[in-house]
């Protein structure tokens, strides 16, 4: 299986992602948030290509380079 993400900035995204509910995941991200927020990483975990991403327009896709 493909994966997208390929490493997380910091521990707390990376815990958050991967359903674990520690005090550095807690204090970056309301617990209330999570489900979005694991959606939204799931979202971009799953895409094989980065045009995937573009649509719907709203997600407004930039490159960062």
């Amino acid at each position: 299986m493909y994966c997208m993400i390929i490493s997380f900035k910091n521990q707390a995204t990376e815990d958050i992602f991967n359903g674990k509910n520690t005090k550095i995941a807690r204090k970056l991200c309301p617990r209330s948030l999570w489900k979005v927020a694991t959606r939204k990483l799931d979202q971009l975990d799953s895409v094989i290509k980065l045009d995937e991403l573009k649509v719907p327009p709203g997600n407004r896709l930039e490159s960062l380079s």
